[in-house]
Formats: C-alpha cells, structure tokens, sequence
C-alpha cells in the first residue's frame, strides 16, 4: 500500500485533462494549470515530447527543455535500430518509416518561436549541469510557469529548489523512480509542499515489482491559488478510466491502494 499522504485530494474529473501521449509520457494536469501559461519547463524529454508538442498547440506558451541523453549519438543509434526493425518487418507499417525520421520532428518543433532546447543536464550545478534555481532565475518575470520533471532520479537533486518559488510556478508533473529506496523523501517533499496539493497520482507499469507494487510514480501538484472546489476525501480508484493509461500498452495499467491509517 501507498502511504496515505499519497491520496490526491478530489477534484471532478470534467476539471482535469490528459496531456501528451495516450501511454508513456501523458500526465494529468487541472485544466486550471493551462490557464494564462507563460512558460513550460521541461526537464527530460528523450525521445518523446508529445507532452511539450500538445501543451504548446492547447497555450501557445514558450518551452524551455533541457535533456543531456539526446546528443548525435543518441539520435544515430535510435536511427539505425529503427531502420533494422523496418527492414526486418513483413508487413509495412507506415509508424515505423515515420519513426526513423523523428529526428527530423525534433528538428522542426523546437525551432518554433519560443520553443528551445538545451543539451543539459538539470540537477546538482556543476560544470556538467545547471540547477533549477539558475533556469528560473533565467525567467524569474514569468508568472504563470508549469514544470515537467522526468529525469530518471535526479529529480531528488532539486525537490528543494522546485518548492522556492510558489509565486512564479503554478503547477508541475514529476516521475518519481527508485521508490523502494526514496519512499521517505517522496512523503516529506509532499508535506513540505504547503502551496501546492497533490492531484493525481498514477503508477508506471513498466517499473513494478513482484507483487505490482509500483517502483515508479507520477505525480501532479498544482498551486492551491488554482484549487477550487476540491475535497480532501477522495474516494476515487486509481488509475482513473477514461483518463490514464498504462506507460506500456501492452500490459495491465498498476491499480494504487492507499494505506488509510498512515
């Protein structure tokens, strides 16, 4: 079971909305989160950033994006393993001729107005990466900022930092890993996050142990100037029809249960 404190309070479904892709990817956000959006950050994007390509056609917001894995190398052997697959099919399928050229998509969105990529890693500051603190300093006139966090761990290098500027993020999205080991620090992030409220919660399939238990979450908070209407008691099942789907589709999507005590 899930600690208690992992329980998102109760917001109608008609006020939430999925963005971003159908499986991995997708997050959860309050309809509320993209009203007057100045600014996305996105910190890990890899090869999918349908989340960043929907919430730009939904806003028309400026994106920052910053991800260190997807140098020419990364592209290079994505294009050759997709390009054996195609070769190796039977049957043609068109997604997989439309996957080998992704680069080109890459190309083509982040060279719209406003939108950037930054070949860098985000965590602890050193000369291999940049803090949080130095991007939003970099944008400290936005008002209305929403952050995605998908970095494979290091999100626990800037949990502190993410907390310190209530009057300039409204909302973000974060994929916690390694849950068996940081289950302490994810419940005191989420006590110490007194701005904002835990509004949905949804677990990767494809990071679960023997007996379903999800070693990875994701996680949306949104700034309680946004929140109205909502309730403490939740009594909805997890994951939620009709808006969540499983990281990987080919598998049972993780069914959450919380622990009601503690």
């Amino acid at each position: 079971m899930l600690p208690k404190i992992f329980k998102p309070i109760y917001l109608d479904n008609a006020n939430l909305i999925r963005i971003g892709s159908l499986n991995d990817g997708g997050y959860i956000l309050s309809k509320n989160l993209l009203k007057d959006l100045d600014l996305l950050i996105s910190l890990g994007i890899s090869d999918n950033w349908e989340f960043e390509k929907h919430l730009y056609k939904l806003t028309n917001c400026s994106i920052e994006a910053y991800d260190d894995s997807i140098n020419s190398e990364f592209w290079l052997n994505r294009f050759k393993k997709d390009f054996i697959k195609f070769i190796s099919l039977k049957i043609f399928k068109p997604k997989r001729l439309v996957d080998m050229f992704k680069y080109l998509d890459f190309l083509i969105f982040f060279k719209k107005k406003n939108v950037n990529f930054h070949l860098k890693r985000v965590g602890i500051n050193n000369h291999k990466s940049i803090s949080f603190d130095a991007i939003i300093k970099k944008h400290i006139e936005k008002k209305n900022i929403f952050c995605k966090i998908d970095i494979e761990g290091s999100e626990y290098e800037i949990l502190n930092e993410l907390k310190k500027y209530p009057d300039h993020i409204n909302g973000f999205a974060i994929e916690f890993h390694d849950l068996k080991n940081k289950l302490n620090d994810v419940k005191e992030f989420i006590k110490s996050c007194t701005n904002y409220k835990l509004i949905h919660i949804h677990g990767n399939n494809l990071a679960i142990d023997n007996e379903r238990y999800p070693l990875t979450l994701e996680m949306t908070f949104c700034h309680t100037k946004l929140l109205k209407n909502f309730s403490e008691v939740n009594n909805k099942n997890y994951p939620i029809s009709g808006l969540d789907s499983p990281n990987a589709k080919r598998a049972e999507d993780v069914k959450l249960y919380f622990d009601e005590k503690n």
